[in-house]
């Protein structure tokens, strides 16, 4: 996650935000015009610069830029990836007419992860009437570039995270499994105490602390799981936001002389409430158990420390 003007934005590789949009834009077109849209697959010789194409003649293109980006190199990237597909039209414009057959394209969505920039919608209309201008025979004479969002899909999203909270909802953990697994894992807890000992936390209550980060951890495994059966999309996109998120630990929470249990309560506050922003799945009791779930497990695995308080 990175923040981008007072607002939360997700990162995305482009596989994963490719196979979001492509999900959308199912959702869309099988409650409103079954059959009607068609998929094109990369893996085999390049998808010639579409994800998909509707046979009503619209076109589909998903790009995510690599965060974290200021705006002006965001659009920057997302201007020169629009450049370079729209130019597939007419370099491959054999390949290109024989994909799309009898399907004349009048619309081209530029479908991105974020959208900050006038400059962009500039950029799409100077396009689309040189793209017009180009003569293709499967191209409209009123060819217009859209530059979209998914909050453009919103219906659609609400649809891909509608599982019955239920479902989703962690069972307790016993006290049998919680003592497994610390027996089996103690190294990990012994890195998390030697952490903890560093910062303004009562040595008394070192244990108790651990013991519940022990708790919190095995409840986000387990919700994890259930997720990844239930909704694969929604489990892909924590993980990564999770991964994303510890990459960026020692950037955004550098160790300092000041640190407290208090610093780990900000990191956990932050990511939860990212997590409750980009998955509606979660509720916000579920979403701050994942994040002191993920903080739990920086703490075991170091990729989260602090400075020894003096």
């Amino acid at each position: 996650m990175m923040s981008n003007g007072g607002s939360v934005t997700r990162s995305w590789n482009g596989r994963d935000w490719q196979d979001y949009c492509v999900m959308l834009l199912q959702k869309r077109y099988v409650a409103s015009n079954p059959h009607g849209l068609q998929l094109v697959p990369d893996r085999h010789k390049g998808d010639l610069g579409l994800e998909a194409f509707s046979l009503d003649g619209v076109a589909y293109q998903c790009y995510a830029a690599e965060e974290p980006l200021a705006v002006d190199a965001c659009y920057e990237k997302q201007r020169d990836k629009l450049t370079t597909d729209l130019g597939k039209l007419r370099s491959k414009q054999q390949d290109m007419g024989q994909l799309l057959g009898s399907v004349v394209l009048h619309r081209y969505v530029f479908l991105v992860h974020r959208h900050d920039s006038r400059l962009l919608v500039r950029h799409a209309s100077t396009k689309s009437t040189e793209v017009a201008a180009w003569g293709l025979p499967f191209i409209d004479p009123g060819f217009q570039i859209v530059v979209e969002t998914d909050e453009a899909y919103a219906a659609e999203r609400e649809a891909l995270h509608a599982v019955p909270l239920p479902l989703v909802e962690p069972a307790d953990i016993s006290d049998e499994d919680r003592t497994a697994w610390a027996e089996g894992h103690q190294d990990l807890r012994d890195t998390a105490s030697s952490k903890l000992q560093k910062v303004q936390i009562s040595p008394g209550t070192i244990d108790g602390v651990i013991e519940s980060l022990t708790n919190q951890y095995l409840k986000g495994e387990n919700t994890l799981e259930r997720l990844r059966s239930i909704s694969p999309e929604v489990h892909r996109g924590i993980i990564a936001a999770r991964a994303q998120r510890e990459e960026l630990l020692a950037l955004e929470y550098p160790p300092g002389l000041n640190d407290s249990q208090a610093k780990l309560a900000e990191i956990a506050n932050e990511f939860a409430k990212s997590l409750r922003s980009d998955f509606p799945i979660l509720n916000d009791l579920t979403a701050k158990m994942l994040a002191w779930s993920a903080v739990a497990d920086w703490l075991m695995r170091c990729p989260l420390d602090f400075e020894k308080a003096s």
